[in-house]
């Protein structure tokens, strides 16, 4: 049976196209997610004590060799979960606020997308390493920077919001800021632990009825 044409392009096209070699930056950027995923899985699973470098090798499938390339010692691979899970937690907000009309709808919806986004794997996991802190000296020198850049990502959106809104009351947003955050956290705990969920809820929706007074009390110091 003689080739056709059409028959030609298709064994043509069939052949396997040479695979375009990665860069080292681009596979030295994926064994470091990979290893940063792993990482966020055994701290979820197994907790920090737990959560050892060679463990988090063998959950990555990467040589531990590799691994102690990138990541010398355990402070530096959760160090560096710590920044990446903080990343994920500020654009996981700013993806659910966006969603919301800007202006003061957007302004009430803060209290909303961070309630949501603190019941996640990336905020657990976030809490599980600053308890740790506590009792780990280098991780408790390191931590802070990281813990000030997320609170300052995140004031800084909360401060953009609430002028579009029309609220100028800066150290009342500011001090608002700071009550939901700790409040939020203190609430992912007590999910950990409580026998019934719907007392969480109850005591998130009082804060979101605080909320909603001191919004009004902003408007009213801004608009005089």
């Amino acid at each position: 049976m003689l080739d056709t044409p059409n028959a030609s392009r298709t064994q043509e096209g069939d052949k396997a196209q040479p695979r375009r070699r990665r860069s080292q930056a681009e596979r030295t950027e994926e064994t470091r997610r990979r290893a940063i995923d792993a990482a966020i899985r055994c701290l979820s699973r197994d907790g920090y004590t737990a959560t050892t470098t060679i463990r988090v090798a063998e959950e990555a499938k990467i040589s531990r060799g590799g691994m102690l390339h990138h990541f010398p010692t355990k402070t530096d691979l959760i160090v560096a979960v710590a920044e990446d899970v903080s990343r994920r937690l500020h654009e996981q907000r700013k993806a659910r606020l966006m969603e919301v009309q800007s202006g003061i709808e957007r302004f009430r919806a803060l209290t909303g997308a961070t309630w949501e986004t603190s019941q996640g794997a990336e905020e657990m996991t976030l809490l599980e390493i600053m308890m740790a802190s506590r009792g780990d000296a280098e991780l408790a020198g390191r931590l802070p920077d990281v813990a000030q850049r997320l609170d300052d990502y995140q004031y800084d959106g909360t401060l953009r919001i609430a002028k579009s809104a029309g609220i100028t009351t800066e150290p009342l947003v500011k001090a608002m800021h700071t009550l939901h955050q700790a409040a939020m956290r203190g609430l992912a705990i007590e999910l950990l632990f409580a026998k019934d969920r719907a007392d969480v809820e109850a005591a998130y929706d009082l804060l979101r009825w605080y909320k909603d007074r001191v919004i009004e009390r902003m408007q009213a110091e801004s608009a005089g």
